[in-house]
């Protein structure tokens, strides 16, 4: 099978050289210049294997092998907007193996069971809007467009307005429907240590966790820190900090099960060494694949909410950004993903995947999967995250042969009906 390593590695300097940084970082947020940039290139190169592009309201993009947009597609694809200071690999790599995968079937003029997609999906990070994988969330009728387009940054630009700017419907035309999914795979990162650990390439993923979401403010009262006794304080940051170390400890008892929790964007108010804190800002992110385990230590985290604000008299405010259910990949597409590594005669573990990905919300659309490649150190949304690329290439290997079978599925399904 014709994957090329020198193509792939091409599209990867491409990609990275938008909107890098110091000490090889990348920062592409949604929807903002560099990603319009990034964009474009991957309209090019999708034009350029063959296929045509449409652009949804969303702004994410979709191309197809040909202009049967009515026939349910194979797609394949991920995201290229990134954290701040982020790596080269997260999203990028599903991006340019999906590329590949299209220009190889072309040229090897295989792909006779259903038309071929490649989609790269519009804001998956939350780092821009503060929810993540938008794009894919809209095209799978997760979020209403009323509510994705009223969505601000915090600048205040809404996501309607980005997406005028920088989705790039000048490029592609659009707004326009992306046609039927049949299946969707993608293949990413893993952003975790079990593929090196067990020294095995490729990872077929079953289930995917998914984050319960909060943004938690402390409503302490600011004084002057020489003249404020002890006893008479209502330090917000010291009621923070109770909450932050309680998070940590809530997690450890659901560790059997592998439910994390995560204290984030901290900030206190005012900011003076002389003054007692007042109001304190935190985020706080619960996930797992368990949905019994990250429910009790959602409840667990509220309860202790409940009993500092008591504790110390200090209003607590939660209010709840995202709470979502882990999902159980579909049967059929993690079977393709299993008989693509088979395929490929390369050793594979079936795994589970601890971060969100746009998969989960295209589960709800049609079968969908993922497959993993490694992540050395576990390393990810950092410039030090990689992945070799030989193993990039054999995940790509693994992807064709995954989506020559989701297509002869779905070949087989179009005959039956």
């Amino acid at each position: 099978m014709p994957i090329n390593p020198q193509r792939l590695q091409s599209d990867l300097e491409a990609f990275a050289a938008i909107g890098s940084g110091d000490g090889g970082s990348v920062t592409r947020l949604a929807l903002s210049a560099e990603d319009r940039e990034a964009r474009s290139v991957f309209i090019r190169l999708a034009q350029e294997a063959g296929m045509l592009v449409r652009i949804d309201r969303y702004g994410n993009i979709w191309g197809r092998s040909d202009d049967r947009w009515e026939v349910p597609a194979v797609v394949v694809g991920s995201h290229l907007d990134s954290v701040p200071g982020g790596g080269r690999f997260d999203g990028v790599v599903g991006i340019i193996a999906a590329l590949e995968v299209a220009r190889a079937l072309r040229e090897d003029k295989r792909f006779p069971d259903a038309p071929l997609g490649v989609v790269d999906f519009a804001a998956e990070e939350s780092s821009r809007f503060g929810v993540s994988t938008i794009g894919s969330k809209g095209a799978a009728g997760l979020l209403a467009p009323e509510t994705v387009m009223g969505l601000t940054d915090r600048q205040g630009v809404a996501f309607a307005e980005a997406v005028a700017l920088h989705a790039g419907h000048d490029l592609a035309g659009g707004p326009s429907d992306p046609g039927r999914v049949g299946c969707f795979l993608e293949m990413h990162v893993e952003q975790g240590r079990e593929l090196e650990t067990a020294g095995v390439p490729l990872g077929v993923v079953r289930a995917i966790a998914a984050p319960t979401r909060f943004r938690v403010t402390v409503h302490g009262q600011a004084a002057h820190s020489g003249a404020t006794l002890m006893t008479w304080r209502k330090d917000g940051l010291v009621a923070a900090s109770e909450l932050v170390l309680a998070l940590e400890r809530i997690a450890e008892l659901e560790d059997e099960y592998g439910t994390v929790a995560t204290a984030t964007i901290f900030a206190l108010h005012p900011v003076s060494i002389n003054v007692v804190p007042g109001r304190v800002e935190l985020g706080v992110d619960i996930r797992g694949i368990e949905v019994a385990s990250k429910r009790r230590a959602v409840e667990r985290f509220r309860h202790t909410v409940r009993r500092v604000s008591a504790q110390r008299g200090i209003p607590i405010e939660v209010e709840t950004l995202s709470d979502e259910e882990p999902v159980l990949l579909h049967r059929d597409a993690v079977e393709c993903v299993r008989l693509g590594c088979e395929r490929t005669g390369l050793p594979y573990a079936v795994v589970q995947s601890r971060a969100g990905h746009d998969t989960m919300n295209m589960t709800h659309l049609c079968p969908a999967a993922m497959l993993f490649v490694p992540s050395r150190g576990g390393i990810s949304h950092h410039p030090a995250e990689h992945t070799p690329l030989e193993q990039i290439v054999q995940g790509a290997r693994a992807l064709m042969e995954a989506v020559l079978a989701a297509a002869a599925m779905l070949g087989q399904r179009e005959r039956v009906t």
